[in-house]
């Protein structure tokens, strides 16, 4: 009998191992298959979220070229960050983001808005946009002929020029969030810029698919501003959903609210706006016209030789005041400028929850030069727009919550503050002017070696521990924390398919460049094939730092700005420095005209510019 309960035992025991297995298995095959959705279903989480390790990696790296991973790679590191959105222009992604209690936002307004309304997150943008100051003397009269009318005061898309407005129309207002605003849509790239490029589509797609999915009319197109007619249809879809509205790249960055009621923002200041030429108890500008007696030829210009003694002395005294004025205007745009500027390596005010970015890479191609890209190209079809749209809705039902995310920013800059150096530094060695000797061989595996001997097995354990070059990978690209939706896949298989490309690279110009340094140090001569060798190594590098794409190999300020300016990155959108439309043939500050891509981008080297450059550029 008790052998017998033995048995049964025994027998019971193996059958839960053997159920226990199963369900492992099983379990398994589940959440590997589950890592394989495709990208189309961004916001559904990964069930039971996988552990990722060394020698089990590769089984969830999802299928994305490399072209693909740049374009990704790129996009997470220039979120939220202004000379990056102006560099790589043209976005394809929609990032959800927060906006966490307490942050102060600003408006500057003829009156407390009641609809949907631009809020700047930088004081100075606002205040630069909304002081349009007056101009005196003959000044007063070219501004009047349009030939001022060069920057965000002289001709910006939201507001009237300044002469027609009252001495005290507009009002600063200030706002404080009165919860966790968590949901916006952050649209990446110069997504504020007034083009039709491509810096507009995130939102021209949005407003498109909008206008079928809710049906809307054909006469809302009569809007005056076509952002004003996204952002209306945006809102009104977002508004089921809980939207609290969209952010953009201007001169830093500025958000549109959805609605103002009161348990989104509270308003806490609302100041008239004091224009120095009040505040210094200045009169009106003298009005030059016809009308009141002005000599003015058929063109509207002054005939300077047909002025009176008492009509030149009223100019030149006002051109004098203008002179100190336009000091004052030129600091009120240059902080708005600088304003900006501080956020070129982040706008840290704003939160992004990475876990339900819904971008248009990898659901069909798209050109991974950022300066030549269309979100709505011939492969975005109507059914793909549909899906974006669709996965920007479950996330919206989500809700954000950007201490949940990996910080995948924080983690690719991590990659090209290591990498960046390595590999630029390797590129000038074997840049070599001719002299192909054995110090470049050495010179250079100097770095590689130091790379790679980090990961080669003193001895066969490799079983146990990982070694070599995918090891090299994996320890990279490692997340910090587990990936918990396709989203979170997709930048991860991203981010490994850059790694290993950096990786096979350095260990290629190891494994070209030692054997000459060996044969160097034991017969004191290198072989026949150095210059090939050197030639082929500096091929393969100098071709992986320009299909990487980083900002930080191939733009850099002239020098090191002093303390009175700013490394200034061209805007695409309205500016104080003017407003450059990227399909023209003529440069603004700052770009040139590129023929292959067949619009302006930005120089290589930006420029330190200071109040000196706006005082000339004429703008206020």
């Amino acid at each position: 009998m008790i052998f017998y309960r033995q048995c049964v035992s025994i027998t019971i025991g193996v059958l839960l191992i053997v159920l226990f297995g199963f369900c492992w298995k099983l379990s398994r095959y589940y959440s590997i298959v589950s890592t394989a959705l495709p990208h189309n279903e961004s916001a559904i989480k990964v069930a039971g979220a996988p552990s990722i390790r060394w020698d089990n990696y590769h089984e969830f790296v999802r299928d994305i070229d490399f072209d693909n991973s740049t374009a990704i790679f790129n996009s997470i590191r220039a979120a939220l960050r202004q000379s990056p959105s102006d560099i790589h222009p043209l976005g394809v992604s929609y990032f959800p983001a927060v906006i966490p209690k307490g942050t102060l936002m600003y408006h500057a307004g003829s009156r407390v808005p009641t609809t949907f309304e631009w809020l700047a997150m930088d004081h100075e943008f606002s205040y630069a946009f909304g002081l349009k100051s007056p101009s005196y003397g003959r000044k007063s009269l070219k501004r009047k002929h349009g030939r001022f009318g060069n920057g965000t005061h002289g001709n910006h898309p939201k507001g009237p020029p300044p002469d027609e407005q009252g001495p005290s129309s507009q009002k600063m207002l200030t706002y404080r969030a009165a919860r966790d605003l968590n949901k916006f849509l952050y649209l990446d790239g110069a997504s504020a810029a007034k083009t039709d490029s491509g810096e507009m589509d995130t939102q021209l797609m949005l407003s498109n698919v909008i206008k079928k999915k809710l049906n809307l009319p054909d006469d809302d197109e009569n809007e005056r501003m076509a952002e004003r007619l996204y952002a209306a249809r945006i809102c009104k879809w977002g508004k089921p959903f809980g939207l609290d509205g969209i952010i953009r790249v201007e001169v830093g960055f500025e958000v549109v609210l959805c609605d103002f009621s009161s348990d989104n923002v509270e308003l806490v200041s609302m100041l008239d706006m004091v224009h120095p030429n009040q505040y210094l108890d200045l009169p009106s500008p003298t009005v030059i016209s016809k009308e009141e007696g002005w000599p003015l030829d058929k063109n509207g210009n002054l005939v300077e030789d047909q002025l009176t003694h008492d009509q030149k002395a009223i100019l030149d005294r006002e051109d004098g005041w203008e002179q100190v004025l336009s000091n004052f205007n030129a600091v009120e745009s240059f902080n708005c400028i600088r304003a900006g500027a501080a956020h070129d390596h982040g706008e840290h005010r704003i939160h992004l929850d990475y876990r339900h970015l819904v971008s248009g890479i990898n659901r069909t191609y798209i050109n991974p030069d950022p300066n030549n890209r269309r979100l709505l190209n011939d492969g975005m079809t109507w059914e793909k727009q549909l899906e974006m749209v669709d996965d920007l809705e479950r996330a919206l039902k989500v809700g954000f919550d950007a201490s949940q995310s990996m910080d995948w920013q924080l983690a690719l800059d991590e990659l090209v503050n290591k990498f960046a150096p390595l590999l630029k530094s390797v590129s000038n060695i074997l840049t070599s002017d001719g002299d192909f000797n054995e110090s470049v061989a050495i010179n250079a595996t100097a770095l590689t070696l130091n790379f790679c001997l980090r990961f080669e097995a003193a001895s066969n354990n490799s079983d146990q521990f990982g070694s070599g070059k995918d090891f090299a990978i994996y320890q990279y690209a490692s997340p910090y924390q587990d990936l918990k939706t396709d989203a979170d896949f997709l930048i991860w298989s991203s981010t490994v398919s850059v790694v290993r490309e950096i990786v096979d690279v350095v260990y290629k110009v190891n494994d070209l460049l030692i054997p000459e340094v060996y044969s160097f140090m034991k017969d004191n001569t290198t072989s026949s094939d150095l210059k090939k060798h050197v030639e082929t190594a500096r091929a393969a590098v100098d071709g992986l730092i320009e299909s990487l794409g980083w900002i930080e190999l191939n733009y850099r300020c002239e020098r090191q700005c002093n303390w009175d300016e700013v490394c200034y990155t061209p805007s695409w959108g309205p500016s104080p420095m003017g407003m450059t439309d990227p399909g023209s043939h003529d440069g603004g500050f700052g770009t040139h005209f590129d023929e292959s891509r067949q619009r302006l981008v930005i120089n290589n080297e930006l420029q330190c510019i200071s109040v000196s450059n706006l005082l000339a550029n004429g703008n206020r």
